[in-house]
Formats: C-alpha cells, structure tokens, sequence
C-alpha cells in the first residue's frame, strides 16, 4: 500500500496537542571523535512527559474521539513506552485504559503504568503476541484500539516532533531517528521532508530487530521469525504498512547497532550529558560513537534522543534501601 500523511494533517495535530505536551530542550552535544560533526544537536524527547515521544501520538489519538468513544475506553499494547503516554493521558481526559504488555515488560513500567490507574494485563513474551490479544479484546468489548505506531493519529502526532524541531533547529540538514515501529521517523519523515525536501533522514535500529531494514531491501512488509535486542521498546517483528509506505518515501538510510554499542551510548549519555536513558534512546548515539552513520557534511545535524525510561524506580529502590 502507499500511504500519504498529508503536513496538514500534522500541523493541526501540533495546534491540537501544545497544551498537553512540553516542548522538549536543544543540547549541544559534547565532542564525540573527529568523524563526527563538531555541530550535532541533541533534541532531548527523554524530557517529554511520561518520558518518551510516545505522548505526542497518544494525546493526538485520543483528542480526536468521540465523547462516545472515550465513555466505552480504550485499548492498546505496548513494550512500555506507549503504555505509559496512554495511561497518564487517559487518567488526564477520564478515560477508562487496558494496556496489554508483554510478560518480560520490566516491572519499573508495569508499576509507572499502574501509577496512573491503568488496567495492565500482562500476555505473551513480546510485544506482536501483546498486540494481538489487545486486538481481540478492542473487537469483543468494542473499545478503540490506540495503536502505538500503524494509525493514522498516532503518526500525525508523532510527526509534531519534526515542526517542534524545524521551530528549535530551521536549518537543520540531517536527523538520526531510531526505529521501533516506524512510528516516530515515518511522522517525522513526513513533515521534515515536505517542508525541508533536501534534508537527511537516518534511522537507526537494532540489528536484533531490524525489522524495517529487512522490508526496505525486500520492497515489502518483512515480518522477522525472532528478536533479540535489550532495547524493548524497538522489538516488533515487523514494522507497519503505513509506516513502511512512509519510510520508503522519506528515509534517506538505515544503519544498525549493536546491544553492546547501545549500552556505551547510554554510559556516554550518562557521563557526558548527564542524561538517563534506555537502549531506545541511546541507539542513534550508538550509531555515531562507532561510526555507523556518517554525517560529518552535515553542516547542522540533530540527533533525536527519543525515550529515557530506563528503570528509574529501581535507582530509588536502591537508596531508600540504604536508609
């Protein structure tokens, strides 16, 4: 299939979530090695509420129900991150939320989701298997299904965070954007490349799951037989139509980390820019401390840090054990 996500549509979904989601921090981004640009930018989306990108998608998808709609409540599945934008966005609105999320979601997730008054109901050993129970309880109860990346709402959303950054960054000529779903780079792609048609797009995604760089050689929809990666937020086996359409037209390259090279990223994110974040958020930095993506003509490149949940709860556990 081949699907348009008109800049229309994602400039009214901008107007429509300002009120409810932070305009995230620019950061110059320390000197990493003499192959990479001394100019890299670092949109800090690890500060958005709830800790993630997520929101924008979330919030825009659920502003656009029905009062009906939001009375019956909603569904959805998630590795973690999607979860937690929609339980605290329901709680917001007083909406009624399911969230299905993986046996193996950390427990850090599963009580932030709680936090919020969520129901979670935890099924399978990935997020597909999650996905398609979610899907099954949605059709039987007929709730809305919010879905984390293949809708057309949470893609208009997500593709806010490409207007929030030309507004920070207007002569911004490459951005590194990590792939999940394909959410985040197929929103962001669409706005950036029809207002700016000749800026870079690297998307950056773990070689254990690298589920949009195997559709793209292939031509289609790859559906991958396992995963293997820490980073659980970027685990689906196979990435959406919509976003795959998307991707096809406004990605310029993908390249592929290693878990090993993620986990330095996060240290180097941690030492050097005192900012905590998961192996999601710390791919497209993985990308550029070894050298997999090239952007060294960039003259003004932005790295988008896209999730920082990496277990905080556990870092209070442990001083509140010392006392």
């Amino acid at each position: 299939m081949t699907y348009n996500l008109a800049l229309y549509t994602i400039q009214q979904a901008y107007q429509r979530i300002k009120p409810y989601v932070r305009h995230t921090p620019m950061m110059p981004a320390p000197l990493m090695h003499t192959d990479v640009s001394s100019n890299l930018l670092l949109k800090l989306e690890n500060m958005q509420l709830t800790g993630s990108f997520k929101l924008r998608g979330v919030i825009n998808t659920l502003l656009s129900l029905t009062d009906e709609e939001r009375q019956r409540g909603v569904v959805a599945s998630s590795g973690g991150n999607h979860g937690l934008a929609l339980a605290y966005a329901a709680q917001r609105l007083g909406i009624p939320a399911t969230i299905y999320l993986p046996n193996t979601a950390t427990a850090d997730r599963v009580n932030r989701i709680r936090y919020f008054q969520a129901q979670v109901v935890q099924y399978g050993t990935v997020w597909d298997e999650a996905h398609t129970r979610a899907l099954e309880h949605a059709a039987q109860d007929n709730l809305y299904y919010v879905h984390p990346f293949n809708a057309p709402r949470t893609l208009a959303g997500q593709g806010t965070l490409g207007l929030e950054l030309l507004d920070d960054v207007p002569d911004v000529d490459c951005v590194l954007i990590a792939i999940g779903g394909g959410g985040l780079i197929g929103g962001m792609g669409a706005a950036l490349k029809q207002l700016r048609p000749q800026l870079r797009i690297i998307g950056v995604e773990p070689t254990g799951a690298a589920s949009m760089d195997a559709s793209l050689k292939a031509g289609y929809v790859v559906e991958l037989p396992s995963i293997s990666t820490i980073a659980d937020t970027l685990q689906p086996r196979a990435v959406g139509e919509m976003t795959f359409s998307l991707a096809q037209r406004y990605v310029d390259a993908v390249v592929l980390v290693e878990d090993h090279q993620m986990i330095e990223a996060m240290r180097w994110l941690w030492l050097e820019c005192n900012q905590l974040v998961e192996p999601a958020g710390a791919a497209v930095i993985a990308a550029l401390l070894n050298g997999n993506a090239d952007i060294r003509t960039a003259r003004r490149p932005v790295a988008v840090i896209c999730g920082g949940n990496a277990a905080a709860g556990s870092v209070f556990t442990t001083y509140e054990a010392a006392l």
